[in-house]
């Protein structure tokens, strides 16, 4: 198992990571539209699940920069968990959180404007097809459930790999919902049953 000085160390270098990838997509990627939108269509959803998604998507990102402070909090039982190799287990949590973190930064730069909480499609939508989104319809989603994964096992926190549960649950209902009004006439219809068939939902679809 990690001791908390290497634990420390892992945390900061994702922490960092992740004020850097904000920062360069602050300054490089498109402008995100805030306020109001002129929406077409939408999909109501609870406000109660919104904020759930909420809060579980940026806890991950809470617990690194805890681990980075005070990972004995992230290492406290009842909630802290020993698992076999737990080491080996700890290094592959940090790989998989870095690799949703770059993935959930592409994604944003690529849906730019569209990147919402809520589930519609406004006046001006249009259908984003490049970058991790010409292989995958919810790149976002897979992100999520990345740096969830990658946080409970780098930290063997029996929470954080609950949040990974929660994530993975909503993430399904929510694309369940986004693809049903994306391939309705309201939203593109054909052209996105097309864009269906040939991606994964969360992971790219192989040939």
């Amino acid at each position: 198992m990690l001791d908390l000085l290497e634990v420390r160390l892992l945390s900061a270098l994702l922490a960092v990571g992740a004020v850097l990838g904000i920062f360069f997509l602050r300054q490089l990627g498109p402008p995100i539209v805030r306020g109001h939108r002129d929406v077409r269509a939408s999909v109501p959803m609870r406000r109660a699940l919104e904020i759930v998604w909420l809060a579980a998507v940026n806890l991950p990102i809470l617990a690194v920069f805890a681990g980075a402070g005070w990972p004995e909090l992230l290492y406290a039982p009842p909630l802290h968990v020993s698992l076999p190799g737990d080491t080996a287990v700890q290094v592959v949590g940090f790989v998989v959180f870095g690799i949703g973190g770059v993935l959930s930064l592409q994604s944003f730069r690529h849906l730019g404007k569209y990147m919402v909480v809520q589930i519609a499609v406004s006046q001006d939508h249009r259908l984003v097809t490049s970058g991790p989104y010409a292989r995958i319809r919810h790149p976002v989603y897979t992100a999520a459930m990345l740096t969830s994964l990658g946080a409970g096992l780098l930290f063997l926190n029996l929470a954080l790999l609950v949040d990974f549960l929660v994530v993975a649950g909503l993430a399904r209902y929510r694309a369940n919902l986004e693809e049903r009004l994306l391939s309705s006439p309201q939203g593109f219809g054909l052209q996105y049953r097309a864009y269906v068939a040939r991606t994964g939902r969360f992971l790219p679809r192989l040939r």
